[in-house]
């Protein structure tokens, strides 16, 4: 047991390592492997002397709950800042002493001792294991633990964890858009038609296999020179919207040929009723193998939620090539 460790707990949080920090462990030094923190037991390839009889540069540690006397600074990310009794000590390899209230590090314990701002002092430190991947603790979340599980950094206040702290993918919300919802708008209305203008396989556009014996992928085909209007039912606003930014429309379009490799699906949308035309263009259909192409609706032109979006398709003028349109969806960023 190191001299200056006051308590400890079952054995099973002992281990025999190599230190990813500090270089040469002491007995009774704090110590970081991976994220996990903890005590020296020995001095580093102490063999024959320690617990485990280790290998040149392996020690002993314990990573486990225990209560020891450490060096700590009264400092914090932002400057000099005094520790009290059951604040947050965080282990920062770069530092003398690697003890303070910097949450910039990885997280240790809590404190069971007072250091005055901007002072050096040895206190008792209840040491609590890692919960592993991130080093999450009881205190503040710093930058270090935010970015071992790939959020923004800076501090997070209870209750406080927005979309600003997600990642992009854990940020941006998803609505898929079903193709076979379509409906056929013909002189701006629903026609009068057997198939109340949804599409099927004698519509125009139609809707197929892409071979009914062999690829049973679904596909909407305008045919060479067809490019009638079809638009989806209407899309629900979730509540985690974000009407100050851009909401993107993403379909997944291929052609028979490529010779009209100019030609581009308008992607019209009006908000909720009264609102006129605000979506865009995607970019030209270029090549006639499988591809996402994207329309974006400024946040300019979006209210937020509750309300509705009115989304349809009209292909450009395309007098050769076959367009298959085979998914679509919305992505938008949460709030």
């Amino acid at each position: 047991m190191a001299t200056n460790e006051t308590r400890d707990f079952m054995g099973v949080w002992f281990k025999s390592v190599i230190c990813s920090d500090p270089t040469t462990p002491a007995a009774g030094d704090p110590i970081r492997c991976g994220v996990e923190t903890g005590i020296a037991l020995t001095n580093e390839s102490a063999a024959g002397t320690d617990l485990s009889g280790n290998a040149t540069g392996y020690t002993s540690v314990n990573v486990g709950p225990f209560r020891a006397k450490f060096s700590c600074k009264g400092i914090n990310d932002s400057g000099n800042s005094a520790i009290a009794d059951g604040d947050t000590i965080y282990y920062v390899d770069a530092d003398t002493p690697k003890l303070s209230k910097k949450a910039a590090g990885y997280f240790f314990g809590l404190a069971r001792g007072i250091v005055t701002s901007g002072s050096t002092t040895t206190i008792e430190v209840d040491h609590i294991p890692s919960p592993g991947a991130g080093t999450l603790g009881t205190g503040t979340v710093g930058s270090t633990q935010l970015a071992d599980l790939g959020v923004a950094t800076g501090d997070i206040a209870d209750n406080a964890v927005t979309a600003g702290k997600l990642t992009a993918t854990l940020g941006t919300g998803f609505i898929p858009l079903d193709i076979g919802s379509l409906r056929i708008i013909a002189s701006n209305v629903i026609g009068n038609t057997t198939e109340g203008m949804l599409l099927d396989g004698n519509t125009a556009p139609s809707l197929q296999r892409v071979n009914a014996a062999t690829d049973k992928a679904l596909r909407v085909i305008w045919a060479a020179s067809s490019s009638i209007e079809c638009q989806f039912p209407p899309v629900a606003k979730p509540p985690d919207l974000d009407g100050t930014a851009d909401l993107t429309v993403h379909m997944m379009i291929g052609k028979d040929t490529n010779t009209d490799n100019t030609v581009t699906i308008d992607v019209q949308m009006f908000d909720g009723v009264g609102d006129t035309e605000a979506g865009s263009a995607t970019a030209a259909l270029a090549t006639a193998t499988l591809t996402e192409y994207i329309g974006t609706i400024l946040a300019a032109d979006l209210a937020e939620h509750p309300g509705f979006l009115n989304i349809s398709l009209v292909p450009g003028t395309h007098t050769t090539d076959a367009i298959w349109l085979y998914a679509a969806w919305v992505e938008y960023t949460r709030k």
